[in-house]
């Protein structure tokens, strides 16, 4: 490829990924142009890329891009936009336009000014929009797949909003933003003049040429499928129309018993709503649904008789159990680009605007207030919201005043968490969370979505292509990836991969990391955070603890002639000075997030400690009064470094609470693996995590549960608890549904982690109750002790398999049973070995796992079963 043409390596999944984002507000429009020589084709657009570079500055301010495709590749998307434009010719029908871009197909097109997108906008009455000849056109997906044999290469260019979604943006392009309007009479325009005075009449007003309502109101409609009539027989013409935007009012028939019997089969009414949402969400365009509650009935109306206000106030409960109905179902699709709208509350107790001896329909003037209502909320920009991700370093399950165990422990009332407690009642503690047993695999599995079998780094990482497995006598260890994560593919010993902060850059936040970030090796990319996608680094580099705590050390290893790569790199400013680092580092957070509020940006903040890693310091405002509780100095310093990360954590809290940002901030608590025991603490090895066995770098519990708090406001119940299993891979998109940023496409197509945003809503979900969960370390992390040394792992429901390639021997616990894992059942519940065996080896093996080689024989060793 010529220097005057993008790498696809590096650009390709950006582009994919906003070009993904536009479609789901349902403007994606392309044009895909094909050169026998394989060269760019002479476009205005192309000189464009050439000067620009892909980043969301330089998209600010120029709203097309160009990718190169190699042969028979194209952007994700294009099948749905191929979907949209079939939509657009069943709608156009037999126009001239239409005619003559079915027949064309591959070649010179007549018309060398229009493309096959103006032609569909002219064929729906819509101005067409000006572009440069193209030589040749591919017009859809499946023209592509037969014709691109006799093409070396495609040019995609891609028309696109570099903003975050919403209805603003969508008004500025050139086809006008559609607006469906579904409800009952209300929405028809009972008692008016359909034309002029109904609610989408006159939003069509309010909102002006930018937007194309369309009233699909249907008198007497019932939400329930079983009503009649109901809604559900205009949803053929809805999604022939593609709405960007769905608004919907209804559940005003649904309150009429007597002879229609509507309330009388009420049940399904939350089941058949859900319905309705699915489907309209399923439509190529993804639109923004809008939930309203029904219009109020107001008793107060002039004229109205006896029956009918005795028939309305027996109605009027009915239609309020409804609006709460409809508020919940609103809170739980909150993530799915679901709104609500509270029509209610505007008419309530304003017989002016009902129609006289009605008390149900709106006069003139009462539609009027509704369609004012529905525009103002139509433009409201989205807002996303802002997320903070609090990852602290070997934190124990038990290291906390917060009770994760079924009983308050010795461990809970040695600690003292105040905000985590704090954080809890606002949110939802889950129990059962899980990381990997080391640090740098959870880190990857975290920014990507996979778990460690996949994605191969599964042991800490520093220096480049140098392994960090201790030398072990009877087993040689495979080639992992001891390089980390990689966004450029090509990088030795890497997985290539898009991280998390690169899919919340492109929808739009500000994301910024701070502390440890432990990513790649050092002289790789992603040894700096901001080439993984963020667009704030502080503190972050390849190493993954500090060579101080302590800022009069200047965060530096030389006090303990350490080697300079430990050294925290970015706080100048604070060097010399007495802070501890965990207070520095919370400074500088809170700092970004002021900026990036006042720059009027969401953010994603990754606040990733140092703490509670090794080597421990000091921290004066802590540390004395638990050596005068009775701590050796060692514990001291350890209760004296979780304390300091929960003052970190009240100190963001606090700050969001003085922005203002309360209502619109999610907080996701956890710790990157189990506590250190095995090494390096006070007292007695392997029980700083009781009631759980060992610690960090143990396939047992002690290594890998972890303590787990979220608070999403309106959407976890205040202090609840969650007892279903959670895995570190979840968080990838989990977040990125919080952010609302879409389904991600991981390079390589697979992503092992399950979005657990269902649970944050107080819903149990079923799938997770068998579901198994995968861990796998052909590594030597170098201590002693129990689970600790080269093993995999499964656990499905209560049972817990561990395998151990050294001594070729298995452990199997029920830990409903047996939580400290004291009792080896692997030989008197062999049938659950075997079969637990034989999955986890069909898993290693789907994921091209590595594995261990007997130093002796040669062999390679595998977990011993027979896979599916």
């Amino acid at each position: 490829m010529s220097d005057e043409t993008f790498s696809v390596r590096n650009q390709m999944a950006c582009c994919a990924s906003v070009a993904s984002s536009t479609l789901d507000a349902g403007i994606w429009q392309t044009r895909l142009l094909a050169d026998r020589s394989g060269e760019l084709l002479q476009h205005p657009l192309q000189r464009l890329a050439h000067q620009t570079n892909p980043n969301r500055e330089v998209l600010a301010n120029h709203t097309q891009y160009v990718i190169v495709l190699d042969t028979g590749r194209i952007v994700s998307g294009l099948i749905a936009n191929e979907h949209h434009a079939q939509a657009s010719r069943r709608r156009a029908g037999n126009h001239p336009a239409t005619e003559r871009r079915r027949d064309h197909r591959i070649g010179e097109i007549p018309d060398a000014r229009r493309t096959g997108t103006e032609d569909r906008q002219a064929a729906n009455g819509r101005p067409g929009r000006l572009s440069t000849e193209p030589r040749k056109v591919i017009e859809s997906h499946r023209i592509m797949k037969r014709e691109s044999s006799r093409y070396t290469r495609l040019v995609v260019v891609v028309c696109l909003s570099s903003v975050p979604f919403s209805t603003a943006t969508v008004a500025q392009q050139t086809e006008p933003v559609r607006v469906a309007c579904l409800g009952d009479s209300i929405t028809a325009g009972a008692r008016v003049d359909v034309k002029t005075e109904s609610y989408p009449a006159r939003l069509q007003e309010l909102v002006g040429s930018n937007y194309e309502v369309r009233n699909f109101g249907i008198g007497g409609a019932t939400l329930i499928k079983t009503g009649r009539p109901n809604v559900w027989r205009q949803l053929d013409a809805v999604k022939e129309f593609e709405p960007h935007i769905a608004v919907i009012s209804l559940g005003t028939n649904d309150t009429v018993g007597g002879k229609r019997k509507n309330w009388e089969q009420i049940e399904p009414f939350d089941r058949d709503y859900s319905a309705l949402i699915d489907a309209l969400a399923d439509l190529p365009t993804k639109p923004r649904i809008v939930l309203c509650t029904p219009t109020a009935m107001v008793l107060e109306t002039e004229g109205l008789s006896a029956d009918r206000r005795a028939g309305l106030t027996e109605r009027k409960p009915r239609l309020q159990e409804l609006c709460e109905r409809i508020r919940k179902l609103a809170a739980g699709q909150a993530t799915r680009n679901v709104s609500l709208l509270e029509l209610n509350r505007i008419l309530e107790g304003r017989p002016e605007l009902l129609t006289a001896g009605d008390g149900v329909h709106p006069n003139r003037e009462g539609y009027l207030t509704i369609a004012k209502a529905v525009a103002d909320h139509l433009r409201e920009e989205k807002t996303r919201p802002n997320i903070v991700l609090f990852l602290v370093d070997d934190m124990g399950w038990q290291d906390t005043s917060v009770p994760f165990h079924t009983e308050v422990t010795d461990l809970n009332r040695r600690y003292q968490t105040p905000n985590m407690e704090r954080l809890a009642k606002a949110g939802m503690k889950l129990t059962q969370a899980y990381s990997c047993s080391v640090c740098s695999p959870t880190r990857v599995s975290l920014m990507t979505g996979l778990n460690a079998a996949r994605h191969r780094v599964t042991n800490w990482t520093l220096k480049k292509n140098a392994s960090n497995d201790r030398t072990h006598r009877s087993l040689v260890f495979p080639k992992w990836n001891v390089n980390g994560l990689s966004p450029q593919g090509g990088i030795e010993r890497t997985v290539h991969v898009r991280a998390l902060p690169a899919f919340l850059r492109e929808a739009g936040y500000r994301t910024i990391h701070v502390g440890k970030a432990h990513f790649g090796a050092i002289g790789t990319p992603a040894a700096d955070p901001i080439n993984v996608g963020f667009d704030v680094n502080i503190g972050g580099h390849a190493a993954g603890g500090p060579g101080s705590f302590l800022g009069t050390q200047n965060f530096s290893a030389v006090w303990r002639k350490g080697d300079r790569v430990w050294d925290v790199p970015g706080l100048e400013a604070y060097h010399g000075k007495d802070i501890f680092l965990t207070e520095a580092l919370t400074i500088e957070a809170n700092r970004a997030m002021d900026q990036s509020v006042d720059d009027g940006k969401p953010f994603f903040l990754y606040m990733s400690h140092y703490a509670v890693h090794v080597p421990y310091a000091e921290d004066s405002r802590f540390y004395q009064k638990y050596r005068d509780a009775g701590l050796d100095h060692t514990e001291a310093m350890y209760a004296a470094l979780v304390e300091g990360m929960d003052r970190s954590l009240g100190d963001i809290l606090d700050n969001v609470e003085r922005r203002g940002l309360g209502d619109n901030t999610i907080m996701l608590f956890m710790s990157d693996n189990g506590g250190l025991s095995a090494h390096g603490r006070g007292g007695k090895p392997h029980t700083h995590n009781k009631p759980l066995s060992s610690g960090k770098g143990s396939a047992h519990e002690g290594g890998v549960r972890v303590p787990m708090i979220v608070h999403w406001p309106g959407v976890t119940p205040a202090s609840s608890t969650c007892s279903q299993r959670v895995i570190i891979e979840d968080f990838f998109p989990t977040i990125l549904e919080m952010a609302g940023a879409g389904e991600a496409q991981q390079i390589g197509g697979e992503i092992d982690g399950h979005s657990f945003v269902t649970l944050l809503q107080g819903e149990h979900d079923k799938r997770r109750d068998d579901r198994p969960l995968f861990w796998h370390f052909p590594n030597n992390w170098g201590p002693k002790g129990p689970g600790i040394g080269p093993s995999s792992c499964i656990r499905r429901g209560d049972w817990k398999l561990i395998y151990y390639y050294e001594s070729r021997r298995f452990e199997l616990f029920n830990l409903a049973d047996d939580l400290a894992e004291q009792d080896n059942l692997s030989d008197d519940r062999s049938d659950i070995r075997d079969r637990l065996a034989a999955e986890l080896l069909s898993y290693l093996q789907k994921t091209e796992a590595q594995f261990p080689v007997d130093r002796k024989s040669g062999q390679l060793i595998v977990v011993p079963g027979k896979p599916d």
